[in-house]
């Protein structure tokens, strides 16, 4: 059996992650880790020692793996800091290799377009790995949707709060940045951890398989609840597709509790409710009542073997690109120019402490109940006379072709 070799920059956080969903798939017979970089060698030293017992090949740079790797490694995965991906991804397909980009694929749409005209001009492939997208209930709601059983889709919402720690923001030099190194990094919750849900939206809205919605307009409100980091840990946003279907998005880093990605989806037929457990229900207006779940299929497993599948020829189109992830990162781009500015909240509506576990937590005070009040709303928190919110401005988001933070319209 023909097997695709992967190499994986990187052996540490999530990168420790896409080693271990190779060698999940390696038993499947068309999966190999063929190689890693590690630049570190004293920091990873026990890792390093493992993978070469394993017969792994180790690379001590990104650019000995392009001029070494090329009879050994079909596909590079860069599961890199985020404002690494674009010239990382061009530089690899520019060298002769397939590509699997960890999401977000880049933070500005310049740069995204960059990629995607060097697939163009290379013939190489770029796989963004917004795992979600390759999940059964979204293809199936999507696959619903696209047959109309829903009718036309009038609004989809989604809600989440995850709190985070102060150790999610020091478990590297980017985290929580906007601006890192002089690169724009944007990593709040809308932009990372939480990108999946906001994708998922724009994709089940996408007029074919494999396609995502464009936005028409997009207007979003950030803050910080968190006093020592420089990016916005919550945030609303509401955009128009140009399909007419409006979407809405709620989430925080700085919730009193967890609580999953919760989405709605409203059409002129029917309605469907999606859990992040993968639950999901859908409610037709004739009484017919859909319930399915991921048939116990993990998502980030399907990342790879449909990049595979795309590189022995099996497929024509991957699932997740950097094309279908543009409105992505234009509902992102649009969302900063839209908010003009990240509002730091008030430190009497801010409480921070240390837990019994010995994290220390940030909680903006009534936010779980704010968002759930939005969602119901559909409003934007400003819109809901909060004390602490400042309106934005909507911008139009049809011809969106640079994203300049510097420079307001």
């Amino acid at each position: 059996m023909e097997k695709v070799f992967f190499a994986v920059v990187g052996v540490r956080n999530f990168a420790k992650e896409h080693i271990n969903f190779i060698k999940q798939l390696e038993e499947e017979g068309n999966i190999k880790l063929g190689a890693v970089v590690v630049e570190d060698k004293r920091k990873n030293f026990e890792s390093r020692k493992e993978l070469k017992r394993e017969g792994i090949e180790i690379y001590d740079s990104f650019s000995e793996l392009l001029e070494k790797g090329k009879k050994l490694i079909d596909v590079i995965t860069l599961p890199t800091a985020i404002h690494t991906h674009a010239p990382m991804a061009i530089k690899a397909m520019e060298s002769g290799y397939n590509v699997l980009l960890e999401k977000p694929p880049a933070p500005t749409i310049q740069e995204l377009d960059k990629i995607i005209e060097t697939e163009k001009r290379t013939k190489r492939f770029c796989s963004v790995g917004f795992h979600m997208i390759h999940s059964r209930t979204i293809r199936k709601l999507k696959e619903i949707i696209l047959r109309g059983e829903l009718g036309e889709i009038r609004e989809i919402s989604c809600k989440a709060c995850w709190p985070r720690f102060k150790s999610y923001y020091t478990r590297n030099e980017w985290a929580g940045k906007t601006i890192y190194d002089g690169h724009i990094v944007l990593d709040g919750p809308m932009h990372n951890a939480l990108a999946h849900y906001l994708n998922n939206m724009l994709y089940l809205l996408g007029p074919s398989m494999n396609e995502s919605a464009s936005l028409k307009t997009v207007k979003a409100e950030f803050y910080r609840a968190h006093t020592y980091i420089e990016a916005e840990d919550t945030s609303c946003l509401k955009a128009e597709a140009v399909n007419g279907a409006k979407v809405y998005f709620y989430v925080t880093h700085a919730s009193e509790r967890t609580r999953d990605p919760y989405m709605e989806i409203v059409g002129t037929k029917g309605r469907a409710f999606w859990e992040f457990s993968e639950k999901t229900k859908v409610v037709l207006n004739h009484g017919e009542v859909l319930e399915f779940d991921n048939q116990g299929v993990n998502p980030h497993l399907e990342v790879f073997r449909v990049t595979a599948q795309k590189q022995l020829g099996l497929i024509e189109e991957l699932w997740s690109t950097p094309a279908n992830s543009r409105p992505f990162v234009v509902a992102i781009n649009g969302a900063y120019e839209s908010a003009g500015k990240i509002v730091p909240v008030p430190r009497e509506s801010v409480r921070e402490f240390e837990t019994e576990d010995g994290e220390y937590k940030t909680v903006l005070e009534g936010i779980d109940e704010i968002i759930d009040e939005a969602f119901e709303k559909k409003a934007l928190f400003s819109d809901l006379g909060i004390k602490w919110a400042t309106p934005s401005t909507e911008i139009n988001v049809e011809d969106y072709k640079t994203f300049n933070p510097f420079f307001s319209r």
